[in-house]
């Protein structure tokens, strides 16, 4: 195996290259600790297959290692960075599936720095095998973008419901902290900043809902009524879809003979050949239509959850029959700020981003939105 053989190095270490490697390393070791806590949440088949590649990216991490010069790098005191944290306490939840397409773009990744990387040896062809060994687990777990038929239970439904909370609650966040700060400058003592939050929390939890229902069915029926036609030229016309399928097939590359043998063979089948020309036509997945109350009650929940948590000390202050004063106001601030946070951390793991850049994003947006409308309060000349 190249990893075990002694590395000719072909790129002068520099301090830049240097760096460069212990990053490389830094990355392997983070991929081998992810996937041994990933072996010990799965079935024995799978964390037998899980821990053989955790032993591989130890295996590509000595690579560098030894590039580097240095046997002795301290792997067994390395810290697991918060990102594979995140993902690791995400699988915990949610199960293995909900993290393996996350995976198989982290193993690109690699890829890419390694088909670049003179001095990485068959690493990237690894690493690719690694890929591929994750699509495989992943149609067994029902993973966003697995091949097949996956187990009941967080797949693509779920990563897609996962995205949608999080959005949801950072709106419901931003925008009721943002409406009760302004209302606060204006007259922080008075029960309209109550009524402000509460009327910002279910107008925009409602609307949120009201609109993703109508933007949800609205698109359903588009595209149900776009796979009916479809289907009607199926049945209808099957030797000009047969034609069409050929045509579609030879612009992706088959030869004449090739596209019209599957031509041929899907149409020996009607189900499968409206099926095949939704996906390759209309680029449609007919089993992804999207559900309009799902959408609806996934939006209500996220946005009031965001939406409660700047309004929840104003509520104790006035269940305790306190006087609401600007103590309620820094609390339901401070509380944003720690929610904001954490939804910026997950939100990483589906933009790909720096864990910590994207919840300094959340917290600095939800401030800015907060101090600008308390400012323009503050300057209103009314007295409530």
């Amino acid at each position: 195996m190249t990893t075990m053989d002694p590395p000719q190095a072909h790129v002068p270490l520099t301090d830049e290259r240097r760096a460069r490697l212990r990053e490389m390393i830094g990355d392997e070791l983070d991929a081998a600790w992810l996937y041994d806590r990933l072996a010990g949440m799965s079935d024995p088949q799978s964390a037998t297959v899980l821990s053989r590649m955790a032993e591989s990216e130890l295996e590509h991490a000595t690579h560098w290692v030894r590039l580097l010069g240095d046997e002795r790098y301290p792997a067994d005191l390395h810290r697991p960075s918060l990102r594979v944290r995140l993902m690791a306490f995400q699988a915990r939840l949610w199960g293995l599936g909900f993290v393996i397409s996350q995976l198989r773009r982290e193993e690109l990744v690699d890829i890419q720095k390694y088909v670049s990387d003179p001095d990485s040896g068959d690493l990237a062809e690894e690493e690719r095998e690694h890929r591929a060994t994750l699509a495989e687990l992943g149609t067994q777990y029902g993973a966003v973008g697995a091949v097949g038929e996956g187990h009941a239970g967080v797949g693509a439904h779920g990563a897609s419901t996962f995205r949608a909370a999080l959005f949801g609650l950072n709106d419901g966040i931003v925008s009721n902290l943002a409406l009760i700060a302004g209302v606060a400058g204006v007259a922080i003592g008075s029960e309209a900043v109550l009524v402000a939050g509460i009327g910002g929390w279910l107008a925009g939890a409602f609307s949120m809902a009201a609109g993703e229902y109508i933007s949800v069915r609205g698109q359903s029926e588009v595209l149900q009524r776009q796979i009916a036609m479809e289907r009607d030229e199926v049945l209808l016309d099957p030797a000009e879809e047969r034609r069409e399928l050929v045509s579609i097939y030879r612009a992706k590359g088959l030869s004449q003979e090739l596209a019209e043998q599957v031509a041929a063979e899907l149409s020996d089948k009607p189900d499968a050949l409206i099926d095949t020309m939704v996906r390759e036509e209309l680029g449609l997945d007919p089993d992804q239509l999207g559900d309009p109350w799902r959408a609806a009650i996934s939006s209500f929940a996220s946005f009031s959850l965001g939406a409660l948590i700047p309004l929840i000390p104003f509520l104790i202050w006035h269940a305790a029959d306190w006087n609401v004063d600007y103590w309620a106001l820094i609390v339901g601030v401070v509380a944003s700020v720690i929610a904001l946070a954490v939804a910026g951390l997950f939100t990483s793991l589906v933009t790909s981003r720096n864990p910590l850049y994207s919840a300094g994003r959340s917290v600095f947006v939800g401030i800015l939105a907060a101090a600008v409308t308390f400012g323009i309060g503050s300057a209103l000349p009314f007295d409530l």
